[in-house]
């Protein structure tokens, strides 16, 4: 498999691109999975219930030897694992987590929640599954699974030369990648799970641009015209609006941004191209846009001192309420479109698991009889 973005192991528990979703996900598990139709499905536990509350969720693990493809993690090994970092399993509304056994987990959550299994499919909560081998010079990860899985490392580099040294898996946003490979009959194509979300990030007392909010045609022209990308208008609903999202409704009171510029991430030509375009229709003659490095946009996302961001965010997420605490308090978020990768498989590879959020994992010998496929 190639993998064509930077991988950071530091962002084991928060990926931020395709790459180390692809990666991280075959070396890391988490209680359940969600896969691309939405369905909950086991994950490192078989089973789950909870009491009449809500509150308590009992979860069930498989028992030595039931499968085959590695040897089972514990109920005790993940609560050892979560202890180790309580800090941020406890920012997902849990307050405890106690072994009985080594297959039986019991969760006590902070609240009642009747869809609490989804909150664990969130990557903040994996645990590592399998130790990865890492070739020096760092180009090359082997993950020893059944089977096993050679990913090689090429940040920046063409999916397309990756594609005739005979890698058997691209995950690529590039749609001249699909069109290189189309006519060639030992590759499939498939799409992914709409998985990002573009929109434009205003703070509150920031001077609103014009031409942009609610105006749906001008969504249908980005998605259309204006991204080199498979894209279509941002459709609802979206996690960080809403009851779910646990952000205050009252905007809170900043002074305004004295910097004209509509501001994005230098690395990435989507979030350029909106921005760009967004600037040609406000009709501001003093709107421009800016890009930056990734610790300058960062900083300026967190000072708040710009017109407006353009930036992405997860398209799905286990557990809306946390995710939304990372946004700016009292900013304003208008959706402009939503964007997906493709997969390009090559045939008679190992059969292949998608999940909702667009990740797609290898499916190990004996997990197809937990519904993984």
């Amino acid at each position: 498999m190639a993998l064509t973005d930077p991988v950071e192991w530091t962002r084991v528990s928060t990926p931020v691109n395709d790459s180390e979703r692809l990666l991280f996900r075959q070396l890391f598990e988490t209680l359940v999975r969600i896969d691309c139709r939405g369905e909950i499905r086991p994950g490192i536990a078989v089973g789950w219930r909870s009491d009449s509350t809500g509150r308590i969720w009992t979860f069930t693990f498989p028992e030595a030897g039931q499968f085959t493809d590695h040897p089972p993690i514990t109920a005790r090994a993940v609560a050892s694992s979560w202890k180790a970092r309580e800090p941020g399993v406890q920012a997902l509304g849990i307050d405890s987590a106690v072994a009985l056994d080594d297959c039986t987990l019991r969760v006590a959550l902070r609240a009642s929640r009747d869809s609490a299994p989804r909150l664990f499919a969130d990557p903040l909560l994996s645990v590592g599954q399998r130790i990865a081998a890492v070739h020096e010079p760092s180009s090359r990860v082997v993950v020893p699974n059944e089977p096993s899985v050679d990913f090689q490392l090429s940040p920046a580099g063409d999916p397309r030369d990756a594609l005739d040294r005979g890698v058997d898996l691209v995950v690529t946003r590039d749609p001249s990648v699909a069109e290189y490979v189309a006519s060639r009959p030992e590759f499939v194509t498939f799409p992914l799970p709409w998985s990002r979300t573009y929109a434009l990030l205003q703070l509150a007392g920031t001077e609103p641009i014009s031409g942009i909010r609610g105006a749906d045609s001008v969504r249908r022209s980005l998605a259309s015209d204006v991204v080199q990308a498979e894209a279509r208008p941002a459709q609802p609903p979206f996690w960080w609006s809403g009851p779910q999202s646990c952000r205050p409704d009252l905007p809170m009171e900043v002074a305004l941004p004295t910097s004209p510029r509509l501001v994005y991430s230098r690395t990435d030509e989507i979030a350029r191209a909106l921005a760009e375009r967004i600037v040609a229709l406000s009709g501001d003659t003093r709107l421009r846009a800016a890009g930056l490095g990734e610790i300058d946009f960062a900083t300026a996302l967190r000072d708040g001192g710009e017109r407006g961001y353009i930036m992405y965010l997860p398209r799905n997420v286990a557990a809306p309420c946390h995710e939304s605490a990372a946004l700016p308090a009292g900013g304003w978020l208008e959706p402009l479109i939503d964007t997906r990768a493709r997969a390009i498989v090559r045939r008679g590879a190992a059969a292949l698991s998608v999940d909702w959020d667009g990740s797609i994992r290898v499916v190990g010998k004996g997990e197809s009889s937990r519904g993984s496929r």
